[in-house]
């Protein structure tokens, strides 16, 4: 069984922020700042290839009122927003979910930053319509 089921159902504690019929926003327990939320839809999906899109849709419809809510309550400046996919793509939890994390000023949290920089690749013109004619022919 799935962690986040079990938080759906009830079996795991949980700190509820915002539920409807089809998602739930809850405290991560390992925030990466103070006021991190997961949004995650009710029903088990395993990752962006496996939900459809109604229900992805209610996902990020859920993210922006835990966004808004965040801004008006705990005085924020700004969030990431964090889904990740499959594990080589770092998904450690296999439910749908995404990550609302809360920026404030100083608050010593890059997630661009140097890495992001290193890994910026430079592809020609040539590269990059054959990137786009794979993608759209």
């Amino acid at each position: 069984m799935c962690i986040f089921c079990d938080i759906v159902s009830g079996k795991e504690k949980s700190y509820k922020i915002y539920e409807n019929e089809k998602t739930l926003g809850f405290c991560d327990i390992f925030p990466i700042s103070k006021g991190h939320i997961l949004v995650i839809p009710k029903k088990h999906y395993e990752d962006i290839y496996d939900i459809d899109e109604e229900t992805l849709m209610e996902v990020f419809k859920t993210v922006k009122k835990i966004t808004n809510i965040l801004k008006e309550k705990m005085e924020i400046k700004g969030v990431n927003l964090i889904n990740s996919n499959t594990k080589i793509a770092n998904q450690s939890v296999f439910h749908f979910h995404v990550h609302v994390i809360p920026r404030r000023e100083k608050d010593n949290l890059n997630f661009i930053g140097e890495w992001w920089v290193k890994k910026i690749m430079k592809l020609t013109d040539s590269e990059l319509n054959e990137v786009k004619n794979k993608l759209t022919g």
